[in-house]
């Protein structure tokens, strides 16, 4: 669920000055309307409530996003929810991450050439961990994806640094849902420990795992922050050349999501304006 303002003073938008400011006020309305419905605010009365909008507002702002097929409305419990442009806009994950995977190609680069090891760029889409972008390393011996649809979410330095960054309250409920399966010897399966590590990896800011999802494979992952969408860069290659240079690695990785992560806030950081 969107967490509200406490300040009522507070907007999440300036209103453009000139001739634009109803235009600029009817968008910035539609998109907190597109918000709730992604968070499961459904209904006008609800949404309404939440956005301290009139209900008529909000059925106006409903019917033009329905004819735009951003938003369409069940006949049954007369609720609404995104529409299909939506999903058609979502469907590439690859392009609708693209600002991100731009944002991250220099650093990844730079990761590339310092460790010789492949770099990947990931987010967390619903329990699930999606690669985003790999620079494959040029070893012979390498470890690179197959699929961009990586695996179960609790499974590896990239999938916790994932998880780590979820609020406490949907941290706890995504770890209540997961099924815990035991894929190599050392991968983790009891979840108190799992949620340790979790909190370990928030308070380090980098997380590092041995074989827990590839044997003989070792990772480490940091989070990229201020992105719409928990996110990390990592490192993955052989145990035997990762574990004696372990320390610097951490310390460039965690230098390049720093980098990305100061780079976006601009784009993805909520800015409020205090109203007079």
């Amino acid at each position: 669920m969107l967490r509200r303002e406490k300040n009522s003073n507070r907007r999440k938008y300036s209103i453009n000055p000139g001739g634009s400011a109803n235009i600029s006020t009817s968008l910035h309305r539609a998109t907190d309307i597109l918000a709730c419905l992604s968070n499961g605010v459904n209904t006008v009365t609800d949404i309404a409530k939440y956005c301290e909008y009139s209900t008529s507002t909000v059925h106006r702002l409903l019917q033009t996003l329905k004819e735009l097929n951003w938003a369409v409305q069940d006949g049954n419990n007369h609720q609404y929810y995104l529409g299909s442009l939506v999903t058609q806009l979502a469907s590439n994950q690859i392009v609708a991450h693209r600002y991100l995977i731009m944002q991250s190609l220099r650093e990844m680069m730079r990761m590339s050439n310092i460790t010789g090891e492949t770099v990947n760029l990931a987010v967390m889409l619903q329990l699930h961990y999606v690669l985003l972008h790999e620079v494959a390393s040029e070893h012979a011996l390498r470890i690179t994806e197959a699929s961009k649809l990586l695996g179960q979410i609790y499974i590896g330095a990239t999938a916790k640094v994932l998880l780590s960054q979820l609020p406490d309250a949907e941290l706890k409920r995504t770890l209540r849902n997961i099924k815990f399966n035991q894929v190599t010897e050392t991968t983790i399966t009891d979840k108190e420990l799992l949620m340790e590590q979790l909190m370990e990896c928030r308070q380090r800011g980098y997380c590092v795992t041995y074989g827990e999802r590839i044997p003989g494979a070792a990772c480490i992952s940091a989070p990229i922050k201020n992105y719409m969408c928990p996110a990390s860069l990592s490192i993955v290659g052989p145990v035997s050349r990762l574990r004696a240079r372990i320390n610097e690695v951490i310390e460039e990785l965690k230098e390049s999501a720093g980098r990305i992560s100061g780079d976006i806030a601009e784009c993805f950081v909520e800015k409020e304006v205090i109203n007079d």
